[in-house]
């Protein structure tokens, strides 16, 4: 019997190769690392194209992820015993996560460096147009940029005009002062850029440093404010200097002064406040100002005027004794001389100060000069050191008479002490100083004897024109006050 034929053997349908998914961990190194690189490239585009930085720090955190996942698949797969795949994707994410990270991180990192050097530069700058003693230039640098464009550089009388009240502020503020007193020996040493911050169009940042002179040590807070994109500017970003907002650009709390510069705000104290008491009993009324003036004015004064300025049946004994003592005083009751024009030059406008102040004296700053969220531009007493006399510029405000509107012009009571040993003692602390006498943060005990120095008030300056102020700050029309520096 015939054997029967066996069929044909079927080949195997199965895979010779088995089939290894992809670790998850590599298509998520590569997601991440794709992400980024898109990420850069498109905002890269869009900021070469607005011709802005592209500062955005976050996206680093990309790359971080794709290398750590990146890792983390490598050892997946090396540790899967074949069960895994996907090393050459998680090498290219690695790779890709790497290269652009690092050159992103040193782009940021150059962008930063050019940041602080360019508002350290900027800084250095100002301080120097500041030392230099024209505070309309050093004030220019802080307007902002784009307002700069209507304003020309060198045309002063345009920049009082629109900033009058903002470049009074300024003209008061610490730094500017300090700088006034001691012209050539102020030196001021750039520190770092203590932060800095972008927002779109703008950076912001804090620049330190600090100024030596005879006075101490003073370390200064300066805030900036770079702006990209500014129409009709030099090309590249523009700086300006952002003023202080009720404070100064000194911090006075970690100021180390020498005894000269201890002396020197206590005689600014004291001295602003004798002047603020003789503009306090002018407000008394006019019968007893003529008596204020041998009080306050007139050399070895006595106090005890004072009782007279303060009692109407006082004044009217007084007042035919007072005629015949004084036959040159002018109707005010005070000499020729009291009052002047800013820099203590005659004034052609006797006659009309006269009549204010016998009408209504002397006002405090700020009693009608202020803006609407009621700051006053200038108030703080200024000192003054000469050879022959310590002097103190109050700025206080006139009123004018006019029979249609009020009208207040602004100006500065000068009041001053010509003390020989005051004097004499001044010009030694200063040498000490400049011999390097170490600075201290508390002032020393011996110069409370110098407290009751005795002050007279010399004249009252101002050009008497009315000062306009606009809706906002910095929009006024007014006169100079006089006084140093002013």
């Amino acid at each position: 019997m015939a054997e029967p034929t066996q069929p044909p053997a079927l080949p195997s349908t199965a895979d010779t190769t088995p089939y290894v998914p992809i670790a998850w961990s590599a298509v998520a190194a590569a997601t991440v690392a794709g992400l980024f690189a898109v990420l850069l490239l498109v905002l890269g585009i869009s900021a070469f194209v607005n011709k802005k930085p592209l500062l955005i720090e976050e996206l680093l955190v990309l790359p971080v992820i794709g290398v750590v996942l990146s890792f983390a698949a490598r050892r997946l797969i090396r540790n899967s015993e074949g069960t895994r795949t996907g090393e050459a994707l998680a090498n290219a994410a690695w790779w890709l996560s790497l290269v652009l990270g690092l050159a992103y991180f040193a782009y940021l990192f150059a962008i930063s460096f050019a940041v602080r050097r360019e508002a350290k530069t900027e800084v250095e700058r100002w301080i120097g147009l500041v030392q230099k003693g024209d505070p309309e230039d050093a004030f220019y640098l802080t307007i902002p940029p784009g307002a700069r464009q209507g304003v020309p550089k060198n045309d002063k009388i345009a920049l009082r005009g629109r900033y009058g009240e903002e470049l009074l502020a300024f003209k008061g503020t610490d730094l500017v002062k300090l700088a006034q007193r001691n012209g050539d020996q102020f030196r001021f040493t750039s520190g770092e850029v203590a932060e800095w911050s972008y927002k779109p169009g703008t950076i912001d940042c804090t620049s330190n440093g600090e100024v030596t002179c005879p006075e101490g040590k003073f370390p200064v807070v300066v805030g900036l404010k770079g702006v990209e994109g500014v129409t009709g500017a030099d090309v590249g970003r523009q700086w300006m200097i952002v003023r202080p907002q009720g404070g100064g650009f000194i911090r006075q709390d970690k100021a180390e002064r020498t005894t000269y510069g201890w002396m020197l705000l206590m005689l600014e104290a004291n001295g602003g406040a004798f002047a603020k008491a003789f503009v306090d009993h002018v407000g008394a009324g006019p019968a007893g100002r003529q008596y204020l003036y041998r009080a306050f004015v007139e050399e070895g004064g006595d106090t005890k005027w004072l009782t007279v300025a303060r009692d109407a049946f006082l004044q009217i004994a007084f007042a035919i004794p007072t005629a015949a003592a004084y036959p040159n005083a002018n109707p005010g009751g005070l000499p020729d001389g009291f009052f002047t024009a800013p820099g203590g030059e005659k004034s052609t406008k006797l006659d009309r100060f006269i009549s204010g102040w016998n009408a209504l004296g002397l006002f405090e700053a700020g009693r009608r000069l202020k803006d609407p969220g009621g700051n006053v531009a200038d108030k703080d007493p200024t000192l003054k050191v000469t050879d022959t006399a310590v002097e103190v510029y109050l700025p206080v405000e006139l009123p004018l008479p006019n029979v249609n509107k009020v009208e207040t012009a602004r100006g500065r009571l000068v009041v001053a002490t010509k003390d020989p040993a005051l004097l004499e003692e001044l010009k030694q602390r200063k040498a000490a100083a400049v011999a390097g006498e170490q600075p201290s943060l508390n002032p020393p005990p011996d110069l409370e004897r110098w407290a009751s120095v005795r002050w007279r008030v010399v004249r009252v300056e101002s050009d008497l024109v009315p000062v306009t102020l606009g809706p906002a700050a910095g929009d006024a029309r007014s006169g100079g006050p006089g006084g140093p520096g002013h």
